[in-house]
C-alpha cells in the first residue's frame, strides 16, 4: 500500500463489534480506509479496483474516506467523498455517503 510518510494508522478501538480491523493511511492526498475483514485463512481479499493503484479502492479499500464511530451500536461506519468533477475537480461538488456494514459489504443503508 503507497502511503505518504508516516500516516498509517490504527484507529482506537482497532476493531468494532463485527470483529473487522480497521486502518486508515493516507497516499499523498486523500484519507483512506483499509478493512481486514477476518476469515478462516486469515483476512477476505481487499479486492483493489486498481491493483498498481494501491488508493484506488475496492471492495474492502475506500479511498477519500473516513472513519466514524463506533456507535451505539459498537460498529464503525465509513464516510466516502466523491467530487463530481464537474466542469472540472477544483470546481466539482463533493457528496458524502455513510456505509454501513450489512455482514459482507460496507454499502449505503436505503
Amino acid at each position: 500500500m503507497d502511503i505518504y510518510e508516516d500516516s498509517l494508522t490504527f484507529p482506537d478501538p482497532v476493531t468494532d463489534s463485527t470483529k473487522n480491523v480497521f486502518v486508515t493511511y493516507n497516499p499523498g492526498r486523500y484519507d483512506g480506509v483499509l478493512v481486514l475483514v477476518p476469515n478462516a485463512a486469515g483476512f477476505e481479499d481487499v479486492d483493489w479496483s486498481d491493483p498498481t493503484i494501491h488508493y484506488s479502492g475496492g471492495r474492502f479499500a475506500f479511498y477519500h474516506a473516513e472513519l466514524s464511530g463506533p456507535g451505539e451500536s459498537g460498529r464503525y461506519t465509513i464516510i466516502a467523498s466523491n467530487n463530481s468533477c464537474n466542469p472540472s475537480c477544483a470546481e466539482g461538488v463533493t457528496s458524502r455517503t455513510t456505509l454501513h456494514w450489512n455482514g459482507h459489504d460496507y454499502l449505503p443503508v436505503e
